[in-house]
């Protein structure tokens, strides 16, 4: 393959294995699917994405029957690649496609899943190539940015991201205010919300707000847990809050994620929705900052 693509993908229940010559990005956009690895597994949901090197075989199971999926095949040949990779200074074999991996999008990408998925309607041949070229570049410079937005920082300034994601998962009924999650990495406050902002893009408390929606949407659609339960298990006071900023998020509520039935396309939160989301973390038992 010789040049990149960009397409839409019905899984629905399929199963099986993939192995190819080439890279991929895998990008949930409705419904879930497993995708496991040799060394690591996850799964898509909407706004979930993994990085597939080339040769990197791969087991995959769709989980209901909208599960479907954004590609982007990504050939390294591609004329236009190795021009991003050269304007970026990245080799993408070496950077983004080292090994296999499983990262949640930016939010400022999160608007362009819909609207590539209205680009890619099925049965829309004409000027499909050059909608794909477009989508392709799309995608690989939000990616781009988002590894590399981060210049080099002294030893010891970076963020230990992994340490972070686990504090915030084991706090999720009771979620960390700034200072505590600063402190868990031994830095101080200002200090902390310096570097978050410059890895992330977004409050501290942004993205705690965002796993948690996270691990709604997962209790969502793989337990029987009453509403009012889930709500508290992300640590909402009541299930009206949660609902709201369940909405923000996912442009559904939480009853139409479990029946499958809602009528508002799934997606994320946009640069404009911050606020938004933010501001529904007053009906949390702990305070935002």
């Amino acid at each position: 393959m010789n040049s990149s693509q960009a397409r839409r993908n019905l899984i629905a229940l399929q199963r099986g294995e993939h192995c190819h010559d080439y890279a991929q990005v895998l990008i949930g956009w409705r419904g879930r699917m497993d995708c496991e690895f040799s060394a690591t597994s996850g799964r898509l949901t909407n706004g979930i994405a993994a990085l597939v090197p080339a040769s990197a075989g791969h087991l995959y199971a769709g989980l209901s029957e909208e599960s479907e999926l954004l590609v982007i095949d990504v050939s390294l040949n591609d004329p236009y690649i190795r021009a991003l990779e050269q304007a970026c200074d990245l080799t993408f074999s070496e950077t983004l496609f080292q090994r296999p991996e499983f990262i949640t999008l930016d939010a400022a990408a999160m608007p362009l899943l819909d609207f590539a998925a209205g680009q890619l309607l099925p049965g829309a041949q004409r000027g499909s190539a050059l909608v794909s070229c477009q989508l392709v570049s799309l995608f690989m410079t939000q990616l781009v940015q988002s590894y590399s937005s981060v210049p080099p920082l002294p030893c010891g300034s970076r963020l230990a991201v992994a340490e972070l994601n686990r504090l915030i998962d084991r706090r999720l009924a009771e979620p960390p205010c700034n200072g505590e999650l600063a402190a868990a990495l031994n830095l101080s406050e200002s200090h902390f919300n310096f570097l978050f902002q410059r890895r992330f893009a977004m409050t501290p408390q942004q993205y705690v707000m965002i796993r948690r929606m996270q691990r709604a949407q997962f209790l969502l659609l793989n337990s029987t847990m009453p509403l009012a339960a889930v709500a508290d298990e992300v640590g909402f006071a009541d299930a009206s809050s949660f609902s709201r900023a369940y909405k923000s998020r996912f442009n559904q509520t939480p009853g139409s994620t479990r029946s499958g039935q809602g009528s508002e396309p799934a997606g994320g939160t946009g640069p404009q929705d911050k606020l938004s989301v933010a501001s529904a973390c007053s009906g949390t038992r702990h305070s935002s900052d």
